[in-house]
């Protein structure tokens, strides 16, 4: 199972190298595209500093939507395998409950969760 953040306050979306270990061993899941930067410096919350020195592209799948997404990649400890930045909660449209614990977004046959 996925443990994914969607915060509303993140800037940027976040794939963990533990993750990404994981999605590397699933053929289905590896298609994918790599891409070598510059160091990026990021901010926690708090306020500590991490650099991400690539970022990687591939597609989220939200039924029925997939979102190519692209992601800095973190080589950090996280109890989550991936975090969701604003943009692509705007992108999809979608409500973030933290009460409820899920997200809720419109489809053509209604809403999902």
């Amino acid at each position: 199972m996925s443990t994914i953040l969607i915060n509303g306050r993140s800037s940027v979306n976040i794939l963990y190298r533990h993750a990404l270990y994981r999605i590397e061993d699933t053929p289905e899941l590896a298609c994918k595209m790599i891409i070598p930067q510059t160091q990026s410096l990021l901010y926690g919350l708090d306020e500590s500093e991490t650099c991400s020195s690539e970022t990687i592209e591939f597609t989220v799948q939200a039924d029925p939507y997939n979102v190519i997404t692209e992601f800095c990649v973190l080589d950090v400890e996280s109890p989550y395998n991936a975090i969701l930045e604003r943009l692509w909660i705007h992108v999809m449209r979608a409500i973030p409950s933290t009460q409820h614990q899920l997200l809720k977004y419109p489809t053509p046959s209604g809403m999902a969760n």
